[in-house]
């Protein structure tokens, strides 16, 4: 078959999604099918039909990719795609969102309190004296960990929120929660093996990209009883939010074994360096073969 893999985008994940893009693109190919790769930089999406595809693999982290849009743009066209559909996409992308619908659900989250930038400073000082420091500062609709902080004090707090500002117009204040950190994928509505992120500084952006300080490790340090009811609650918050295909969701491990949940992505991370096909490999997927599961399963909602 034709398969059609957007990669790349406007979005301040633009290199990791081409990076992402690139080792699906070379996937597909072993897998013996015909592959393009779209950049929607350079191309015109609405003539997305000549390209005449049978299937399409979207690997646009965040923005355009993530918010629903593409999603939307595949179903009046008809053509199968993978992953969630539009409102699980658009929901999961918005932070306040995805941590309202876990919450109704009865799913830990941390506390939070929603701030605006046109929000008055005295304003801003008032909705956050609603939680005490440690603080973590998160842009609403940002995936990769970008724009996020740690703050410890009032003068931190707003050097994070300027710096989150310049991202999204709503941010998020939340309580630090001290815990343990775990990611969990999920494929085709099952949970794969957990990885455990161990980082010696606050896990963000630079933890990840930059420096690349954090280390993942599959199989993590869970006892199988742990493990399994982990996977429960992650199964339980991606059921929540609606989302089909794959997914995966960042989870925090209290001392008194409490899972919060952290985020959900849609469309993880694929490079060589994710932890998407980390969890694949540890059961006993390479990286085609996940790659063919994920395509075995695209589709597109009837509008």
């Amino acid at each position: 078959m034709r398969v059609g893999v957007l990669c790349g985008g406007r979005s301040s994940e633009r290199e990791v999604s081409l990076k992402s893009g690139a080792q699906i693109v070379s996937a597909v190919k072993a897998l013996g099918h015909d592959v393009i790769q779209l950049d929607p930089c350079s191309i015109d999406l609405s003539m997305l039909n000549l390209y005449k595809l049978d299937k399409v693999f979207i690997a646009l982290h965040g923005g355009l990719g993530e918010s629903g849009h593409i999603q939307a743009l595949l179903d009046i066209l008809q053509i199968p795609y993978v992953g969630s559909g539009v409102l699980a996409s658009a929901i999961s992308l918005n932070k306040l969102k995805t941590k309202e619908v876990w919450s109704a659900n009865g799913l830990l989250t941390a506390p939070w309190v929603l701030v605006r930038k046109s929000t008055s400073q005295s304003d801003i000082l008032k909705v956050c004296g609603e939680i005490t420091f440690p603080v973590v500062i998160k842009p609403l609709n940002q995936g990769c960990s970008i724009g996020v902080a740690k703050a410890d004090n009032e003068e931190q707090l707003w050097q994070a929120l300027l710096a989150a500002f310049e991202y999204d117009d709503e941010v998020l204040v939340e309580q630090f929660i001290v815990g343990r950190e775990y990611t969990c994928a999920v494929l085709n509505d099952e949970a794969l093996p957990i990885v455990q992120i161990c980082s010696d500084t606050f896990f963000d952006w630079s933890a990840k990209f930059g420096t690349q300080s954090a280390t993942y490790h599959c199989p993590s340090d869970l006892s199988e009883q742990e493990e399994k009811s982990m996977q429960q609650v992650v199964k339980a918050a991606y059921k929540a939010l609606g989302c089909r295909g794959w997914g995966r969701v960042d989870v925090l491990l209290t001392e008194n074994n409490d899972v919060y949940l952290i985020e959900m992505n849609t469309i993880p991370g694929m490079t060589e360096r994710s932890v998407y096909p980390m969890a694949a490999a540890q059961a006993g997927l390479t990286y085609e073969a996940l790659i063919a599961k994920l395509l075995d399963k695209a589709q597109f909602d009837t509008i």
